[in-house]
């Protein structure tokens, strides 16, 4: 993988996985965009406040057997508190861990959202259809991004707004997010305590 320097502090920095998009300096807390030219400065944004997480930025360890690295992560601010999302390097590919309140979900698998309804008609309790998928709306609600560390595999301004809904669909756990520019669409599944083993934990 290339190797880089900050562009705000000079700090020698590498990039470790080739989906992620944007990577955020560990000594100046820069926002940096991860193109074909080399890194383009997004932003200086304040660190991140430690709370505790099994997992932290550059652990590794095993979800449900499969080995993974966590290469950073994301934050947003909600009503009832924050949640983080860990971007992992999962078996090989690409995947996100939610973490909130220490209850975590592993999401694989994402997919093209040109067909969600529109946000502002969705409500908890109904049942929307996406593509093929039937899905029930379990809820609904908007978070702030607060930021970000390490590498990640979509850039999102700190303090822009998203909007998100959680919802099942034939079992497996459902979330979609809006954002200003685009919608994601991740299907995936909760985890326990024993699905997640942490090197050195």
């Amino acid at each position: 993988m290339p190797s880089y320097n900050c562009t705000s502090c000079g700090a020698p920095i590498e990039v470790k996985n080739r989906f992620s998009k944007v990577i955020v300096c560990q000594y100046c807390n820069t926002h940096l965009k991860v193109g074909d030219n080399g890194l383009d400065p997004a932003g200086k944004h304040p660190k991140l406040a430690d709370f505790p997480s099994i997992f932290s930025v550059g652990c590794r360890g095993s979800i449900l057997g499969k080995p993974f690295t966590a290469l950073g992560r994301m934050r947003y601010k909600y009503d009832g508190g924050f949640f983080d999302e860990w971007f992992m390097e999962y078996d090989g590919e690409t995947a996100w861990v939610t973490e909130d309140e220490g209850a975590c979900s592993l999401y694989t698998d994402l997919f093209e959202a040109a067909d969600i309804p529109d946000i502002g008609s969705l409500k908890p309790g109904q049942n929307i259809t996406v593509g093929d998928k039937r899905i029930m709306v379990k809820e609904k609600g908007t978070a702030v991004v607060e930021g970000g560390e390490g590498e990640l595999g979509f850039y999102v301004e700190p303090g822009s707004k998203i909007t998100y809904v959680d919802g099942i669909s034939d079992g497996k756990k459902v979330s979609i997010e809006y954002t200003e520019n685009e919608i994601e669409f991740f299907i995936g599944r909760p985890l326990l305590k024993k699905d997640i083993a942490v090197e050195g934990q």
